[in-house]
Formats: structure tokens, C-alpha cells, sequence
């Protein structure tokens, strides 16, 4: 098996640095895919209130066990082709199949799901790609200018980052990681060393790892602005500028959440 990657370095997966023909996918796919197992029988729905009994139970872990391993031998398989971005072929964020999925129903149908899988982790890479082209001149002009431009252009980017990880990733259990991405890689793609990168976005995104719904507007400003002012080195709650300070904000947002901006309320998480 191949040392799988991190994916934490925007480089890893810029399109720019790894070549790639859709119209393609699919013959690579046939030409690279290991052979495809034969579909296990389904096994028979248990009784009302019963379990599977032993038999069941072991067909079901055995055709998981049969999918994890030709899901692991297709993904080194296209990372030796396409490089280290290849990696994310099954997770997402819109992906077409499951990482521990069974296999479908037959070899060429498993085959063409794989291939639009890929096909649609590129596409959503170059997407990435297109953003990030629009905001990494904008957050350099920023720091040129001074360290409020510079501030408001992170917070700005970050906000964008975090709503479109949610959007793309399509299901409110699934967020999380796309977003995490999205900002790890804008952070590294400016420069920013990797091992810091990830830290800064793990401590920023910490509140919210355990809940299993899209982020509100207010946590999406909150995230965005605490991330910015780790970047640009501000203290979080000082003023970013003229006009600019902790009273300015309400004390309450929706869903009970407190913004730690204002100062006549204890901060919700530090």
C-alpha cells in the first residue's frame, strides 16, 4: 500500500502541478482498476427486533472487508498515476462513492462510478483553484497596505472558505472537512509553513468538531475572524482600527450563541 498523504499542503493538489484529461478517467480507470470482486449476495433483512444471526453477520463484515481492500488498491493505483490529489477520489465533498461502500453490481458499473468519481474530485479541485487565483492577490495587495487591510482580507477570505466548504460539501454531517481543507490550503498556498497551517485551522475549528450541522453566520464570523487575527497577529477582542471595537457587537446571536466580542459577557470558549 502506498504511503497515503496528508493532503495538508495546497501544492499536493493544485491542478496546475498535476496533469489531467476527463475524457480520459475512464479508460485510465479500466486500465489501472485491480479485478473487481464478485458481488456478495444480500443478506436476508432481519426479523422485526431480531439481529442478524452469525452467518449473516459474517457475509455482511466479509463483502466490507472485500470493499475496503479494492478501495485501497484502486486508490494507490490512481495516486501513482495522477499524483497525491488522486487520494480523495472517494471522500469528496460531493463525492460519488464511499470510501467502505460494497462493491455495486458489477465490474463495469463499479468501474464508471470510480471513474466519475475522479472526474468530479478534479472538477472540484479546479474550482478551488479558480477561488483561490481571485483571493491569494487580494490578501498580498492587503498586506502591503497595512495590517487592518490585512486583517479584513483574511477574516473576508476565510468567510468564504468556511461558506463554500459547507455548500459544496452537501450534507451537514460532512462540512467539517472540506472546510478545514479549504482553509489549510489557503494558509499554505500563501506561504504560511504547513505544521503551522494546520494547528491555526485545528485550534480555530475545536468548538465545532462534535456538531453535525452546518455552521450559522455567526460562527462562520467567528471562526473567520479569530483565524484572521492569528494570521496578521492581532490579540483577539483588540480593535482591528478606527471605529472598530468589542461594544460595537450584540451581546447574543442566534442559537445562543454569545459573541466573545463584547466585553459584558464572559467569552463562550477561549
Amino acid at each position: 500500500m502506498t504511503s497515503w498523504p496528508r493532503l495538508d499542503e495546497r501544492a499536493e493538489v493544485d491542478p496546475a502541478r498535476h496533469p489531467f484529461d476527463a475524457a480520459e478517467a475512464a479508460d485510465v480507470v479500466r486500465r489501472l482498476a485491480p479485478p473487481v470482486p464478485p458481488v456478495p449476495p444480500a443478506a436476508p433483512a432481519p426479523r422485526p427486533r431480531r439481529r442478524l444471526d452469525d452467518a449473516a453477520w459474517a457475509a455482511s463484515r466479509e463483502a466490507d472487508r472485500l470493499a475496503a481492500a479494492w478501495n485501497a488498491a484502486m486508490t494507490d493505483a490512481l495516486m501513482d498515476h495522477y499524483g497525491p490529489w488522486a487520494y480523495g477520489w472517494h471522500w469528496g465533498p460531493r463525492s460519488l462513492w464511499h470510501y467502505f461502500s460494497q462493491i455495486i453490481t458489477s465490474g463495469p458499473e463499479t468501474l464508471a462510478r470510480v471513474a466519475a468519481a475522479i472526474v468530479d474530485r478534479r472538477q472540484w479541485l479546479e474550482e478551488v483553484a479558480e477561488r483561490f487565483d481571485r483571493l491569494l492577490p487580494t490578501l498580498r495587495e492587503a498586506a502591503l497596505a497595512g495590517p487592518d487591510e490585512a486583517l479584513a482580507a483574511w477574516e473576508t477570505a476565510f468567510g468564504e472558505l468556511l461558506t463554500a466548504g459547507s455548500a459544496w460539501a452537501e450534507d451537514p454531517d460532512c462540512w467539517l472537512g472540506p472546510s478545514s481543507r479549504l482553509l489549510t490550503w489557503l494558509l499554505t498556498a500563501a506561504g504560511l509553513p504547513v505544521a503551522r497551517s494546520v494547528a491555526l485551522v485545528d485550534e480555530a475549528l475545536a468548538p465545532w468538531l462534535n456538531r453535525w450541522a452546518y455552521l450559522s453566520a455567526a460562527d462562520v464570523a467567528d471562526v473567520a475572524e479569530r483565524l484572521a487575527r492569528e494570521v496578521v497577529g492581532r490579540e483577539p477582542g483588540a480593535p482591528a482600527g478606527p471605529g472598530r471595537s468589542g461594544d460595537d457587537w450584540p451581546d447574543t446571536w442566534p442559537h445562543g450563541w454569545p459573541s466573545w466580542r463584547a466585553t459584558n459577557r464572559p467569552p463562550p470558549h477561549r
